[in-house]
């Protein structure tokens, strides 16, 4: 608005010397006369205070620098002693553009102002000249409403901009990397809340064309461990229905990081994100063991009409882990590479998060140590028996487990620039299938199934070597010494215990059976491992809410541990499981009533037949093909992380999904919702315990639920006694 400053002022008679005689004394024989006079605009800049001033055109328009003039006077038209004239005027104001001008509604300025000026006008020329202001400032408002309409809002837009030189994984054939120029735009809206916007612009034959997306619909931003690239994955909702992520990739490493930190914190500014998981966060471990956690909707689990999958938005929090499991009191173990645990602290970021996207205590230094490992292939030659010489059609000599990627000892560099070497190449006689005193394996061609001792049929071999390396960060993580575990479980509590103990178990590396003494929610940490004897070595341990612990020995078999209470945190004896015809298991969940396993085949299982009086349950049912991974929630949820998943582009490995139509009537659903991926190498929901929206099935749950709280612990001693 223009500021303007005008003053009123009152003209003494005195002053009108200068004005001629026959004006300034009426004549004796002429009579009075009320002349109604109208209402006048005078431009002050040009304004001079002669009597002339009256004789300017009473037409003439105003404009924001003019005033309303007019010469009040008496009955008398002209007074000996005194004349006086007035004017209207205003000062700088500010007006609110979402508020209607109340200038014309003002009752107690305006009064005062008309009682001054009527003091000498007659009650007619009062409402004359009242009538006439009201007009012309009527009109005037009109005018300046109408002529600044299309105008925006007086509103600060604040607009930063990052700008870089990036490649991008192209999204048509033929698939390759391309130089693009990557923009983030961030701004705030008329409602001031934060929004962004990613472009990346590139080339299409000689053309400048370019792809965005909107922060606020990114649902997770990841990491892609490559050894020739420092990239990165940017995921929405419907580029996770195709499998088919935007992929960028930056000159080094610390780029890389710089670009996933402020996209990161954009990301939480546009959702309103920011801080610790809650407590019933589900979390997930890539493959490269980046930690992620996620939000669950309270819908999540809904029957029949389910959130999807692919909605959930997965936020990254410093550390480096193998594993990781939780429960909703929020107490949160990790198992790194090094099968050192760890322990959730409660603070968020770390890593590569800075300023708003990390809190400023709970965050703890972090090491991790893992295995590089290349692989060694021989052929069999008639001649000279094995050799390093190969068919044309033969892998290479030295590769990754997969033979397409030819590695040596001497190009084989660390992970990345943040990990360094700490040993030599050393055989590994620890190769799953077993090997030989020199630690080969052998098999009839490549690829095929190795194994290790030779046989008449064996015509290649292999050895695996492996050098480690060692990672130093940060995170929300404190070390649990001094046991190195491989497996890590703890009771997915719907609600508090009684005493405060949170029920943990273990699997060490060496295959022992523990169980964590003193966990509560002010120490997760615990006080002492309770060692609980076995017969063999075991590779996996679950407890369920009912405090069912279920294990699974190296050789495969499954076993079920009687009595364990909360006063009795280790139980009583084993009991021996069947497992699937021809199969060995290798991983179980448990939870509410319901477990779950997975075979080495990467085939899942059901347990039927358990009852509250039978918590071993009858037999195993199959339910699906190529899952890595199961974890069973606290409302037996049932998530996976699955293999070959088909997308738009190709088959995707590592993919977290979620089991539909789960509920007491059928407890083991009936189809997969796919989520995010691939990448992933582990994903635990123990720690979501949020009730659906109530029905019919939900209540048959609780009455379930109830059932097996009165009787589990009377029927479970009964069959102890009977074996």
């Amino acid at each position: 608005m223009e500021e303007q400053s005008t003053s009123g002022f009152n003209r003494d008679v005195k002053d009108s010397e200068q004005m001629p005689t026959e004006q300034r004394q009426p004549s004796s024989q002429q009579e009075p006369q009320v002349v109604m006079h109208k209402w006048s605009n005078v431009n002050l800049a040009d304004f001079q205070p002669h009597t002339e001033t009256y004789a300017k055109d009473p037409a003439e328009t105003s404009s924001l620098s003019s005033i309303a003039v007019y010469p009040v006077g008496t009955e008398d038209r002209y007074v000996e002693e005194h004349s006086y004239w007035a004017w209207l005027s205003c000062s700088g104001c500010e007006i609110d553009c979402h508020t209607p001008l109340k200038w014309f509604t003002a009752q107690q300025g305006l009064a005062s102002s008309v009682a001054a000026m009527s003091l000498f006008a007659t009650p007619a020329e009062t409402e004359t000249w009242k009538k006439q202001i009201f007009e012309q400032l009527n009109e005037r408002t009109k005018r300046e409403q109408n002529n600044f309409q299309h105008y925006e809002q007086a509103i600060e837009q604040h607009v930063w901009v990052k700008k870089g030189s990036m490649q991008w994984w192209k999204d048509w054939k033929p698939h390759k990397w391309m130089d693009v120029q990557v923009m983030l735009e961030q701004f705030k809206g008329y409602d001031g809340k934060q929004d962004s916007i990613l472009f990346v612009y590139y080339m299409h034959y000689g053309e400048k064309k370019y792809i965005h997306v909107f922060l606020n619909e990114v649902t997770v931003l990841v990491p892609v461990l490559s050894d020739t690239r420092h990239s990165f994955a940017v995921y929405t909702p419907e580029r996770t229905k195709q499998r088919w992520p935007i992929r960028l990739a930056a000159a080094t490493e610390q780029e890389m990081h710089d670009w996933l930190a402020v996209l990161n914190l954009a990301c939480c500014e546009c959702r309103g994100s920011q801080g610790p998981p809650s407590h019933q966060a589900v979390w997930s471990v890539t493959c490269n063991g980046d930690i992620f956690f996620s939000e669950p909707y309270q819908c999540l689990e809904a029957v029949p009409y389910p959130v999807p999958c692919d909605q959930m938005v997965w936020r990254q929090i410093g550390g480096h882990l193998r594993q990781i499991e939780c429960n909703s009191l929020g107490i949160v173990w990790g198992i790194g590479y090094d099968n050192n645990p760890w322990v959730y602290t409660g603070g968020y970021g770390g890593g590569f998060f800075q300023g708003l996207a990390s809190s400023t205590n709970n965050i703890y230094a972090q090491t991790d140590v893992k295995c590089v490992y290349i692989y060694e292939n021989q052929r069999w030659n008639p001649v000279t028996g094995y050799s390093s010489r190969g068919l044309p059609t033969d892998r290479y000599m030295w590769s990754d487990a997969s033979g397409l990627q030819e590695q040596t000892k001497t190009n084989t560099k660390p992970l990345s620039p943040q990990w360094t070497w700490t040993s030599d190449w050393y055989i590994d006689f620890k190769t799953p299938g077993g090997t030989d005193r020199e630690g080969w394996q052998y098999a009839a061609d490549f690829p095929a199934s190795y194994s290790g001792y030779k046989t008449m049929k064996d015509f290649v071999r292999r050895r695996r070597w492996a050098r480690k390396c060692k990672l130093t960060t940060t995170g929300p993580w404190l070390e649990v010494p001094p046991i190195l575990l491989w497996d890590i479980s703890l009771i997915p509590s719907i609600s508090a215990p009684q005493d405060g103990h949170v029920a943990v178990w273990g699997i060490s590396n060496k295959g022992d059976v523990l169980c964590r003494i003193g966990v509560t929610k002010q120490n997760p940490s615990g006080t002492s491992w309770l060692h609980v004897g076995t017969d063999q070595p075991f590779v996996s341990v679950s407890i369920g809410v009912f405090y069912q612990v279920w294990a699974i020995a190296r050789d495969g078999s499954a076993f079920y541990r009687g009595s364990v209470t909360s006063e009795n945190p280790a139980g009583d004896c084993w009991y021996h499981i069947l497992s699937p015809l021809k199969q060995k298991l290798k991983q179980l969940s448990v939870g509410r009533t319901t477990v779950c396993a997975v075979d080495e085949s990467c085939n899942l299982w059901f347990r039927q037949g358990i009852t509250p009086s039978y918590p071993q349950g009858s037999s195993w049912e199959h339910i699906s093909t190529n899952v890595r991974k199961v974890s069973v929630g606290p409302l037996d949820q049932i998530w996976i992380i699955a293999d070959k998943v088909q997308g738009s582009h190709s088959l995707s490995c590592g993919t977290v999904c979620h089991r539909t139509g789960v509920n007491p009537l059928e407890p083991k659903g009936h189809s997969w919702d796919y989520g995010i991926g691939g990448g992933w190498d582990h994903v635990t929901v123990r720690g979501n315990s949020l009730e659906p929206p109530r029905n019919s099935l939900d209540e048959s749950g609780n009455r379930s639920e109830k059932l097996y709280r009165q009787e589990s612990g009377r029927d479970e001693r009964k069959n102890s006694n009977e074996e």
